[in-house]
């Protein structure tokens, strides 16, 4: 027999493999997370016909004569090149850009694989769509995740609830207007005393809290200006004499003495010494409007209870503003249900200190809520007031009602009352020589002798890939790749079923000689 029958048959046997793994790749130039093969030949071994011989003498060297005797397959090798994302916008569809597989089990083994198919089932396990094996991954235990606690199933509880947390610090910011001033008003201005007439009016000076009070007769002449100035939580005559303040003054109108007694609903004239009639006493009535704002804020004890806590800001002096907190729960802290505390500006408006003791309050079965109001991000500037609640850390209970992937794999489940808590992490495996995976079906791979063991770990951490949720990574298959090595296979094929039929034709002579 001829050896070109031989090698011709060793050709097309191996270049019909070829085809089959370009069909293979074809057939799953669809198929999320497959990667392609490619395959390899190699020449068998070789009859020699002559050894080589060296130079000696005269003579020179001369080189082996060897016959091929056809070739065999070389390898089939899988290329782990990654392939396009495609955005899906399904939360459980995940795809892995850089290094890695997704670890999946079937309960005794593991399985990796870059098709990040991903759903949950009944249980509430993350599982693979494909095949139902369980993702693996870490478990987060009070939101924090421990890549030490060993691999394990994941599980999105929907349904399950987080407990209520209480409130122990309230935030406000935004602007305290620095231009506003208290105002004291005089309702009625018109009085008698004495069978005198007089009017009273009030002119505000340029001082914060600080006003002018002047009565005049009927001629129009001045015949009393008193300053009057706002202190504390009242109002107050300025008294020179001592450089103090005082509710009360005895003054002098039209030769005759008369006690000023001031308060924020009224100023009462009154004759000193009596005299009798009802000319020697009268009250105008009055109005102090004092410059403040008021913010209600809900507030969570224990059990999830709401409670209100209304927040009153008072300017009671040159950037100087009193707080004050209210509320009807029994038991808070404060007297009369209300906590008292200071906020002091500097000349740029911001915060020069602030004073003030927790808000303290016992519900009925739930445990002490002690609440500090947090004022640092408030400034105090010449425009309009703006204060605003911005946030609070107490919650009510929640339930989980939906989840969400972020990029280093952490599970991320989302609760009706808005709190969000990492219910686990999900793991990425990487090997020395992906390329020595086995296939083990189902676009899954499992280790091989020569592919080296997992190294796993979080996702975006020493070589592993990030995660993108929302998207499943492709097949890496280049169709203009596999119909070029489709017409350089058939081509082959071809030419070796020519060495075969011209082989035969040969021997057919050979046979004939006979005749």
């Amino acid at each position: 027999m001829m050896r070109s029958l031989f090698s011709g048959v060793s050709a097309l046997r191996n270049h019909q493999i070829r085809m089959d793994v370009i069909g293979n790749n074809i057939a799953n130039v669809n198929t999320v997370g497959f990667k392609s093969s490619r395959v390899t030949f190699r020449e068998v071994l070789n009859q020699t016909i002559k050894a080589a011989s060296s130079p000696q003498g005269g003579r020179g060297g001369v080189n082996p004569i060897q016959i091929g005797l056809g070739m065999a397959l070389g390898s089939i090798d899988v290329i782990h090149s990654q392939g396009s994302p495609e955005v899906t916008g399904r939360q459980t569809d995940m795809a892995i850009e850089g290094d890695g597989f997704f670890i999946l089990s079937d309960g005794s083994r593991y399985f990796y694989t870059r098709a990040g198919l991903f759903g949950v089932d009944k249980d509430g396990s993350l599982v693979s769509t494909v095949n139902g094996m369980k993702v693996m991954g870490y478990k987060a235990v009070n939101g924090q995740v421990d890549p030490k606690g060993g691999l394990t199933s994941l599980v999105i509880p929907v349904g399950a609830t987080i407990k209520p947390i209480a409130t122990s610090t309230v935030k406000f910011s935004g602007n305290l207007d620095s231009r506003m001033d208290w105002e004291w008003k005089l309702l009625k201005s018109e009085f008698t005393l004495n069978s005198q007439s007089y009017s009273a009016r009030v002119e505000k000076t340029d001082e914060f809290g600080k006003w002018t009070l002047k009565i005049v007769d009927s001629y129009g002449k001045v015949v009393l200006s008193e300053v009057v100035l706002q202190d504390g939580d009242g109002l107050a005559f300025v008294d020179p004499t001592s450089r103090g303040t005082t509710p009360t003054k005895e003054v002098k109108i039209g030769g005759v003495r008369y006690s000023l007694e001031i308060a924020e609903d009224g100023l009462t004239i009154r004759r000193v010494g009596g005299g009798g009639g009802s000319e020697t006493k009268t009250t105008l009535p009055a109005s102090l409007e004092r410059p403040q704002v008021t913010q209600t804020v809900d507030v969570f004890d224990s059990l999830g209870n709401t409670h209100a806590v209304s927040f009153v800001l008072t300017k009671v002096g040159v950037n100087t503003w009193q707080w004050k907190a209210t509320c009807n729960v029994p038991g808070f802290d404060g007297g009369e249900g209300e906590i008292v505390g200071e906020i002091v500006f500097d000349s740029t408006g911001a915060i020069e200190s602030i004073t003030g003791d927790p808000l303290v309050f016992t519900p009925v079965g739930a445990d002490t809520v002690q609440i500090m109001p947090d004022f640092t991000a408030l400034v105090q500037n010449a425009a309009e007031g703006t204060l605003v609640f911005e946030s609070q850390d107490g919650y009510p209970q929640g339930t989980l009602v939906g989840f969400s992937v972020d990029e280093a794999g952490n599970i991320i489940g989302e609760y009706s009352n808005g709190l969000t808590e990492v219910l686990g992490q999900i793991a990425i495996a990487v090997f020395n020589n992906p390329a020595g995976l086995a296939k083990a079906g189902d676009t899954t791979f499992v280790v091989s002798a020569n592919s080296g063991e997992p190294k796993v770990g979080q996702p975006g951490t020493g070589s592993r890939g990030k995660i993108i949720p929302g998207s499943l990574e492709m097949s890496n298959v280049d169709l203009s790749q596999e119909f070029t090595d489709m017409i350089i296979t058939q081509r082959g094929f071809q030419a070796n079923s020519r060495i075969i039929t011209t082989s035969d034709e040969m021997l057919q002579e050979l046979v004939n000689l006979k005749r």
